[in-house]
């Protein structure tokens, strides 16, 4: 899956070279591409986390309603084909800070309580997601229990 979304985006940012303004970071992509991945981890892809996944990246990453649909539908089709978190999670690690990690964090925490269920899958890849981004354990826990629906 991830490596269908970066070549959806990859090919979508050589059609838009000339649009600087338009391009879409490395980063961006790759907060984007894991953004996705644990929306679909638990292989159910409600209107509520459809919702949320569509206002984080609107938000976080500027990316237009036409770019986000095509992704959320390639991810819908391609999950089971995934392999490896580790492009992704090395571009985040290249360049964010610490607290931009913690951020990233909570908006993947988010995306996961939106249906207000957590899924021992999302559960589980959020917690590969915050081990390669090298986020301490303590931290890691304050943040699922401050994003907690209750």
């Amino acid at each position: 899956m991830i490596k269908r979304i970066k070549n959806l985006i990859s090919n979508f940012s050589k059609q838009e070279e000339d649009k600087e303004e338009d391009k879409i970071s490395s980063l961006d992509k790759a907060c984007s591409a894991l953004l996705i991945e644990v929306a679909y981890a638990d292989r159910v892809f409600d209107e509520s986390e459809i919702i949320s996944l569509k206002e984080s990246l609107k938000e976080t990453y500027k990316l237009d309603d036409e770019i986000i649909d095509e992704l959320i539908l390639d991810a819908k089709k391609t999950v089971d084909e995934s392999t490896s978190l580790y492009e992704y999670t090395r571009v985040v690690n290249d360049e964010f800070t610490y607290s931009d990690k913690l951020e990233l964090l909570s908006r993947i925490w988010k995306l996961a309580f939106a249906d207000g269920n957590l899924d021992k899958y999302e559960d589980h890849i959020i917690r590969k997601i915050s081990d390669l981004i090298h986020v301490s354990h303590s931290d890691f826990i304050k943040i699922k229990l401050e994003n907690r629906i209750s």
